[in-house]
């Protein structure tokens, strides 16, 4: 089986500038049995992962042709040139593209991926397209339960073509025992990840615990040098007038944040709307921290019972927690030891399963979909 992997254009498939989706078809490549056959294309980047097996396209703007749209194009000039036979294109959150390269492709085995809420994309916000994706998709995989739901909202009945799917990230066994009074929100700078709730946050603690560390890293996009929102200016600028015991570090490589997340001792997932999936807070358990999350969305299954959870986030609540666990340590360990209960992100495992849910949606459309010559 040949699989070609299509990812959007944000996404930059490289070790220095990955972010969540290309992190996750990075995990997955690394112990699929079809590895040495799967071949992926985004936009052209330097030093990407796999590299022999990278196509990378420019993308700069052509009149009014979308960016997501010149990858789909310059890929279907590509595969004119591949052996379709045994094929699978995997398109990754971008429906809209979807129903495009279908429109082309008729006969070719298509999944789907869903990184992100259904309802909110282009190509997938009605109905009437999700009807049609089902209709039309050999296969679509969720990275979460709560996704799914929100993809069948309105739908009446399931369909045997729908899978879920975890992002993968295995377990880190060199974290620091004797972790460093470190407390991190990880994240892009953005409103509805939580920022200016840490910040708010810290701004009433830090001075009461001179010993412990704030620290944020990320920018409003991945990959990105400088603050360039009012947004995200601000922020930081809020946050480094606290006081001496708190650091900025902007965007870091994915290595670098396991490296700073190994020797910390909280993350702060405090988003503020329904994380999808909430790879930040996967990090945080594999790297046994404590991790405080919202209650929401993909966040839910993947704290329940490693983290701590609260409902309908505030100032107040995330202050007593952090309070909570800064003066008990016992707890604090307690907390950090539960991470890897029932952990069940593993790369190795998650490939296994990716690999077995392709094999059933060739079944699938072999069945329901080919068109027989």
């Amino acid at each position: 089986m040949k699989i070609d992997i299509i990812l959007p254009n944000k996404e930059l498939f490289s070790s220095k500038k990955a972010s969540a989706v290309s992190i996750t078809v990075n995990n997955s490549i690394k112990f699929s049995k079809y590895k040495k056959n799967i071949s992926v294309f985004g936009q052209k980047t330097e030093n990407p992962y796999f590299k022999k097996n990278f196509f990378g396209f420019k993308t700069n703007k052509i009149f009014n042709l979308g960016k997501n749209l010149l990858i789909a194009k310059n890929y279907l000039k590509i595969s004119k040139l591949f052996d379709c036979k045994n094929r699978i294109i995997e398109i990754h959150n971008r429906p809209y593209i979807f129903h495009y390269i279908y429109s082309r492709l008729p006969n070719a085995p298509i999944i789907l991926y869903f990184h992100n809420d259904p309802q909110t994309m282009k190509g997938s916000i009605t109905v009437s397209d999700r009807k049609k994706i089902i209709q039309n998709a050999s296969g679509v995989i969720f990275v979460s339960e709560f996704l799914k739901k929100k993809f069948l909202n309105g739908i009446d009945k399931d369909n045997k073509n729908l899978y879920v799917l975890p992002n993968s990230l295995d377990k880190n066994y060199n974290v620091r025992k004797n972790k460093e009074k470190n407390i991190l929100f990880v994240g892009r700078l953005v409103e509805e990840k939580g920022p200016k709730l840490f910040v708010e946050v810290v701004k009433d603690i830090a001075e009461n615990y001179p010993k412990w560390k704030f620290i944020i890293v990320g920018t409003a996009k991945a990959a990105q040098k400088n603050l360039t929102t009012n947004f995200e200016k601000k922020i930081i600028k809020d946050f480094l007038n606290i006081g001496k015991n708190v650091k900025y570090y902007g965007f870091l490589s994915n290595q670098k944040v396991k490296n700073l997340m190994s020797n910390s001792s909280i993350l702060v997932v405090p988003s503020i709307w329904q994380e999808p999936f909430g790879m930040t807070a996967l990090e945080g358990l594999a790297n046994k921290m404590a991790v405080i999350g919202s209650n929401v969305g993909g966040l839910k299954s993947i704290l329940y019972k490693r983290g701590v959870l609260i409902n309908k986030i505030d100032k107040i609540k995330l202050k007593n927690v952090i309070n909570k666990l800064i003066n008990n340590p016992n707890e604090l360990r307690r907390l950090q030891n539960s991470t890897w209960n029932g952990y069940c992100y593993g790369q190795r495992d998650i490939s296994l399963k990716q690999d077995n849910y392709r094999e059933k949606i060739i079944k699938y459309w072999e069945k329901n979909l080919k068109i027989k010559n």
